[in-house]
């Protein structure tokens, strides 16, 4: 039950995330995003402070390893990776990605077997997390797919 109360308020901040599909503001504002983020980090280690949750929506690069851990911690929490692997869940992690582009399965597989292959030799936990993040964003870009950003 508790994956499903997790996997509910994602999706409803998927939703609103898209509900102003004029542009690439998401309709949050980054404060806003961070709000709704920030109760995921309380069972995170190391529990991340507001500025690594902005970091990790504002897919910086280059985040703080606290930023890099968030990551991890919410791929393992929504069961997309897990504990002590180094490869995404292919089946969940496409489906939570074809939930924000639903016209893209195939794409979408395409990519998360990329970024497995791709990542498979990062062993610690939060980099792999992060270069997995940052694999799929470089991948979902070349196929011009859009990607939301937080407005200010």
């Amino acid at each position: 039950m508790h994956f499903c109360k997790h996997l509910f308020i994602c999706l409803s901040l998927i939703a609103i995330a898209y509900a102003d599909d004029d542009d690439d503001d998401i309709g949050m504002t980054s404060e806003e995003l961070i709000d709704a983020l920030e109760p995921f980090g309380e069972n995170c280690d190391p529990k991340p402070d507001r500025e690594h949750i902005r970091q990790l929506i504002k897919n910086d690069e280059n985040p703080h390893q606290s930023s890099k851990c968030f990551r991890h911690c919410l791929m393992h929490e929504f069961e997309l990776i897990a504990e002590g692997s180094t490869t995404l869940d292919e089946e969940k992690t496409v489906d939570m990605l074809s939930m924000m582009y639903t016209d893209g399965k195939d794409d979408l597989e395409e990519i998360v077997k990329i970024c497995n292959i791709e990542n498979e030799g990062i062993a610690e936990k939060c980099e792999n997390a992060h270069s997995h993040g940052m694999c799929i964003l470089r991948e979902l870009r070349q196929r011009n797919y859009k990607i939301p950003q937080p407005g200010k």
